[in-house]
Formats: C-alpha cells, sequence, structure tokens
C-alpha cells in the first residue's frame, strides 16, 4: 500500500477486496486487566521490560512501524537488544502495554510495549536498521494507513493503542495547572509531576454519533461534511460537552448541524477511534435517535449537505450501486454498522444486535424454560 493514500483512494481498495465487516480497533488482544498489579509495582514493570517476552512496537511522528510480509501488511515487532541498538535511550520511557492474549508463534507469551523513537533518531534510520529481511519491508504507517490495509484487526487494535499513548504522553510533559515538568509512571499508565503527587492521565474523547430515523422508521437522515470524499455520506456526529449526556450531545448536534429535533435516542455500540483529527483518541458512542421532525436546515459550517434517504437507496449505498454514486463509510466505521443494521436488520442475528433483539431473545427462551417446567 502506498504512503499517504487518501482516504477515498483506501475506501475504494476496501471495497474492491470485499474485506470483512468488523470495525477496526476493537476487541484489541491486549489483556489490560493482567497488567494493573504490574503497573502499580515499579520492580514488576522493570522485569518485565528485560525479560526475554518483551517486544516492542516503534512509533515515530504519529505513525508506526509496519511490515509487509508476503505482501500483506502488519506491526513489526522489536526485542529490547534490538531497540537498544537501534537508540540506547529508548528504554527511558517505553509504555507497557501489556500481554497479548492468544498470541501463537514468535509472539506467544509477548509482553508488549510502545516506544517513542520520534526524538532519538530518524524514520531513516528505524528503517535501514530492521529486525531483518524475513520480518518483509518496513514502512512509517499512520493508523489510518493501517486501518485500510490487509492487516489483522489484532495488528490495527494494538497500533492503535500505541498510537493513542504516545500521543497523549507528547502533549502532557507538562502540567496544565502548575505548568511543572512530569514523568511517567505506572509503566507509562499515567504522568505525575515532577516532585510533586499529581497525576494526569490518559486522554480520551467521547463523541456521540446516531443513526437518525424518521417516526415511521422508513427513512434516515445522512449528512455529508466539509472533509468527506464525494458522494460520502454518514450519520452526524459531534463531541460530548462537558457534564452532558451521549442522548443530549447527539440531540444537540442534529439540531446544530441539520436543524432536525430528535425525540427518544438509544445508546447501541461504541469504537476506540484513535485517529481522530483533534490528533487525540475518541470514543465513538453509537446511537439510534428518532426525529420529531423532518425539516431539514443544514448549518453551513457543519455540513455540506444533509438530506432523508430511503432503505431501498441505503442498501444501494452499502453496496456502491447508488445511480448517484452516494456512498456510506467502509466497514471498519461505526457509522457503516449503525447503517446497515438498519438497512437489514437481518445482521441483528449474526452478533451485532440491538437491545430489541436481545430482549426478544430473552422472552422466547424465558416462554420456552416456562413450558418445559410444565411439563416437569
Amino acid at each position: 500500500m502506498a504512503q499517504g493514500a487518501s482516504r477515498g483512494e483506501g475506501t475504494r481498495r476496501w471495497q474492491e477486496r470485499g474485506l470483512a465487516v468488523l470495525m477496526r480497533f476493537v476487541a484489541c488482544p491486549i489483556d489490560r486487566a493482567a497488567t494493573f498489579n504490574v503497573r502499580k509495582d515499579p520492580r514488576a514493570v522493570q522485569e518485565v521490560l528485560s525479560s526475554a517476552q518483551a517486544r516492542f512496537v516503534l512509533v515515530h511522528s504519529k505513525r508506526v512501524l509496519g511490515s509487509w510480509h508476503g505482501g500483506r501488511a502488519g506491526l513489526s515487532w522489536w526485542t529490547r537488544q534490538e531497540v537498544l541498538g537501534l537508540a540506547p535511550r529508548a528504554e527511558e520511557e517505553p509504555i507497557y502495554l501489556g500481554p497479548l492474549r492468544n498470541a501463537s508463534g514468535a509472539l506467544a507469551g509477548c509482553q508488549a510495549f510502545a516506544v517513542d523513537v520520534g526524538a532519538l533518531l530518524s524514520e531513516a534510520d528505524a528503517l535501514a536498521a530492521g529486525p531483518g529481511a524475513e520480518a518483509g519491508p518496513l514502512r512509517w504507517c499512520s493508523g489510518r494507513d493501517l486501518m485500510i490495509s490487509d492487516a489483522s484487526d489484532d495488528d490495527v487494535a494494538i497500533a492503535g493503542m500505541a498510537l493513542a499513548m504516545t500521543g497523549w504522553h507528547v502533549t502532557a510533559k507538562f502540567d496544565g495547572r502548575t505548568g511543572q515538568p512530569t514523568v511517567p509512571v505506572e509503566g507509562g499508565a499515567k504522568r505525575q509531576v515532577q516532585g510533586g503527587s499529581g497525576k494526569l492521565y490518559p486522554r480520551t474523547d467521547p463523541v456521540a454519533i446516531g443513526l437518525i430515523m424518521s417516526a415511521d422508521g422508513r427513512r434516515i437522515l445522512l449528512g455529508r461534511g466539509h472533509k468527506h470524499p464525494v458522494g460520502m455520506y454518514t450519520c452526524i456526529a459531534g463531541f460530548v460537552d462537558q457534564c452532558e449526556s451521549v442522548e443530549e450531545a447527539l440531540r444537540r448536534e442534529a439540531l446544530e448541524e441539520a436543524g432536525v429535533r430528535l425525540g427518544h435516542v438509544e445508546l447501541m455500540n461504541s469504537q476506540p477511534w484513535p485517529i481522530g483529527r483533534a490528533g487525540s483518541c475518541e470514543l465513538m458512542l453509537g446511537c439510534r435517535a428518532v426525529a420529531l421532525d423532518e425539516d431539514i436546515k443544514v448549518n453551513p459550517t457543519e455540513l455540506l449537505h444533509a438530506r432523508w434517504f430511503t432503505k431501498a437507496e441505503v442498501r444501494k449505498m452499502l453496496v456502491g450501486q447508488h445511480p448517484h454514486g452516494f456512498a456510506v463509510p467502509p466497514p471498519f466505521a461505526i457509522a457503516h454498522h449503525l447503517i446497515r443494521d438498519w438497512a437489514h436488520p437481518p445482521s441483528a442475528w449474526r452478533g451485532i444486535g440491538t437491545p430489541a433483539v436481545a430482549c426478544l431473545v430473552g422472552l422466547a427462551v424465558g416462554v420456552l424454560l416456562g413450558r418445559l417446567r410444565s411439563r416437569l
């Protein structure tokens, strides 16, 4: 995959390959629960760091080092000795991600770390000193590059975590209240004011994103933003304000962007998004909502266009067959799943269900159990 590919080009490649319909960055294979006690003990962190199982993901200028083995994209994993040989100071601020679950082969029992080498060497130096030709050609990749590549979901999720954590550390070197310098603690899970007790925690920005349905449920409202590819329509979305619920945020965003008032809002699913435009890690909170009115008044500073789409139109958009070339986001984004699950409700039975389906299943099981008990 060429470096610097646009989002539109990546989307087309994804559709042409017919890849799976799973969201990216979810189900990270890092066992986060297993890291809690280790991080609390500096000696335990050092033991893991010095162990033969330690493996490192390298980050430079908001890009992660990837390898192309057999033509397929993936992460480039480095041993401690390889990292120290490349940049002796790289061990000063490693970020402990945690053990990999269900890893096999060379990564079995691996303890994953992320290290930002941006201030220690050039990108070219790292490429020239790679772990070996058997790992495949090395390339620096943005999170978006990997997301739209054929890399495994595990590699994409780990890369997202590494980029989110290293990116936060770069922006949190000083305490925003006192101006004092901070240092990483607990394996990089937090930062602490140097010589003090105040702590800083990694930043996650919540975003409400919603599938907005007409009152009769037959149409949905989609909008096209200023930075979207030509013909791309997606769900209304926006950041959640302080002391604001997800439901309130979506109602506000729909009114601000499209002039549409919302009634009932229901939280459906979520997706971490470490490639947000603001440079921080976002948490996409997917909702379904019902509109109280259908008159659209587009705010030109927020959207280029917005309109109501029928189910027949959306189904054509999902497969790239809309007569006007309209499309929806690819499967790696939560918006695709919100839209697809409305257009094709049976998909709920394949594990991407709604609370309503879960409720119906629960009722059916309850009825069956009741009948069985009555016969005993």
